[in-house]
């Protein structure tokens, strides 16, 4: 039988063998119908065969960005990205520029990834800068945690946030001297904002699912989890994304993962009600804790620099506790947001009990982030099925190693135990990799860098930080495709290179495996092919 598609090539990493192999991948439909090990595949190319020749590139299965927040990350393609910016200034100075060329000219102004961290003097910034130029227009800028925004008065005006506002569960308003509120929003006091700032019309966010979708195209990425849950409620529409995948415009495997703590009732007539090999609502998810940066990730053990502090609750565990039993009950896999070794014991405590109430079942429960994991806690994992979900790139939250807040907050002693990839993929034989974008960029070449070296950008620490974790180049390409694929159930049919598996397969524009690893983040994705078909081409 002929092929529709034929890709040969020196080197084809089908995420099953440690190491790639001369041969090639043959496509019929949206299906592979063989992968050959030697040989070139003459015999499957017939008149109508597009043949690819690799060369000595490197051909593999579609990356599967595990965790994603996928309108945000839209956004975060569309508006202001304020990563480079040094100052309170130079970020005001960004945002004016992108409002001005905004031919809207109204409604909220936008942006992403600002960070005080990175700034020359770390001072947090305040509405009074915002409001010099923006005294009538609302702004909300996510930092880059997206666990904090930076908001203007008109913002705060819209939201009814006044000085007699009280701080909502698992989140703060900062306030100055007299109560005033300073324009700094922390944890769950984000979603006082967020619901006016991200009500989005469906045509808004098809826009941004769009362009989400061209810039994963790019990236190789061919498969998703969007973590849907914000501080305000979800965040995306499973019917928009349905009537989408009707007219044929999802060009991204989507698994939806809407709020545990929501209606679950709904969640599963949506499980029943839009499924298909592009879509499925199998998952749902919640936030235990936040960020240990901001001292609101759950930890075991009072944070180095505020003692008497361990962290805070980003929404009622109680609730939390109940919700996962009964969304395990119903077939429902669970993700739950971790960052602090205290929040990711009970994360496998609700689990465990869930088990202990139901017995085991197909659910591919999940912990998300696990920078943190606590010797006894590690077994666990593999002892529970449970899979952690991990973003490598968060290792290097800032460009230089000695302005790693970690080490402030954590102490080295436990900064140097943090993210421990290969002690967990011991633990529970998997990893689902994702990239949280919009915290992070969905460039998968960052997060295979950050795994495989541990180092920051400016080459620190020599050899990388908590060495013994690092995953080998095998490990993290597999934890990528097949990894994922294995945390949404579907690792019969995606997630590899093999006969019958739906044709999802990228190729990249070097060889990986005989590049030096500094290499690795000059990576590029010269052609994805998803479903069968060719929707990028460099």
């Amino acid at each position: 039988m002929s092929a529709d598609l034929l890709i040969k090539g020196e080197n084809i990493f089908d995420s099953v063998a440690d190491a790639p192999f001369a041969g090639y991948v043959a496509v019929k439909g949206n299906r592979i119908t063989e992968v050959g090990k030697g040989g070139d595949g003459s015999a499957r190319i017939g008149a109508g065969t597009r043949v690819i020749d690799a060369g000595g590139r490197l051909v593999m299965a579609g990356f599967h960005d595990s965790h994603v927040h996928l309108l945000m990350a839209g956004m975060f393609l569309s508006y202001v990205n304020l990563i480079n910016a040094r100052s309170e200034e130079e970020a005001v100075r960004l945002v004016k520029e992108a409002a001005g060329a905004d031919p809207k000219k109204d409604g909220f102004v936008i942006g992403f990834c600002w960070y005080h961290v990175f700034w020359d003097n770390r001072t947090l910034p305040t509405k009074k800068s915002l409001d010099l130029e923006f005294p009538d227009r609302p702004v909300f800028l996510l930092n880059a945690e997206a666990h904090g925004a930076w908001v203007n008065s008109k913002a705060l005006e819209i939201a009814g946030i006044t000085k007699d506002t009280p701080d909502p569960f698992g989140g703060e308003i900062a306030r100055d001297e007299s109560g005033e509120p300073t324009g700094f929003l922390y944890e769950g006091a984000l979603g006082l904002v967020s619901k006016y700032a991200f009500d989005l019309s469906h045509d808004e966010m098809r826009k941004l699912t769009h362009a989400f979708m061209k810039g994963a195209a790019a990236y190789g990425i061919t498969s998703v989890n969007d973590v849907m849950p914000f501080f305000h409620g979800n965040m995306g529409d499973v019917a928009l994304y349905s009537d989408m995948d009707r007219k044929g415009e999802l060009t991204v495997r989507l698994h939806a993962a809407p709020d545990l703590l929501g209606d679950l009732d709904t969640v599963v007539k949506w499980r029943e009600q839009y499924r298909s090999d592009r879509l499925r609502v199998d998952m749902v998810k919640q936030f235990l804790d936040g960020v240990s940066t901001t001292h609101t990730a759950l930890v075991l053990e009072d944070y180095a620099d505020a003692p008497g502090n361990k962290g805070i609750a980003l929404f009622d565990l109680n609730a939390i506790a109940a919700a996962v039993p009964e969304a395990h009950r119903r077939g429902l896999s669970v993700k739950l947001h971790s960052c602090g070794d205290a929040s990711l014991r009970l994360g496998l405590d609700y689990y465990a009990e869930a088990i202990r109430l139901h017995g085991k079942n197909a659910c591919r429960h999940a912990i998300e982030h696990c920078e943190m994991v606590s010797g006894a806690d590690m077994p666990r994992f593999g002892e529970l099925g449970v899979i952690p979900s991990v973003q490598p790139e968060h290792i290097a939250l800032t460009q230089r190693f000695d302005e790693n807040p970690y080490l402030v907050t954590l102490g080295k002693a436990r900064a140097d135990k943090t993210w421990p990839l290969k002690s967990m993929l011991r633990s529970a034989g998997v990893l689902a990799i994702g990239s949280d974008c919009p915290v992070v960029d969905s460039n998968p070449f960052l997060e295979i860098y950050r795994a495989v070296t541990r180092l920051h950008n400016d080459g620190e620490p020599k050899g990388g930080w908590n060495p013994d974790q690092k995953l080998s180049l095998a490990e993290i390409l597999r934890a990528y495709t097949w990894g994922s694929a294995y945390g949404v159930c579907r690792e019969q049919e995606m997630g590899t290179l093999e006969a019958g598996k739906l044709a999802d397969v990228v190729v990249l524009d070097r060889n990986l495996f005989a590049a030096d690893e500094r290499e690795i983040l000059d990576g590029k994705v010269d052609l994805t092919v998803m479903d069968g078909h060719v929707i990028y081409e460099r």
